[in-house]
């Protein structure tokens, strides 16, 4: 085997090894973003739930205070 042969293999084993890496980088920037999308939706559920507690307390209140009203004005 010539020296440029040798050189070849290296520089392709070299190539191999970076492409590698990346692949093993994307898959765990991969899991990441899964794990982001999964926490995001959590937070975004459970700021739904409290917007329509919050609603439901607002126009339990409100339809409280309108009741108390019309018996304090008779």
């Amino acid at each position: 085997m010539s020296t440029s042969e040798e050189q070849l293999f290296l520089t392709l084993g070299r190539l191999e090894g970076k492409v590698d890496t990346l692949l093993t980088l994307q898959n765990f920037q991969e899991e990441q973003i899964k794990e982001h999308d999964q926490r995001i939706r959590s937070l975004e559920h459970s700021k739904a739930f409290a917007m329509g507690i919050a609603a439901i307390i607002g126009a339990t209140v409100s339809a409280a205070f309108s009741l108390f009203g019309k018996f304090v004005s008779h």
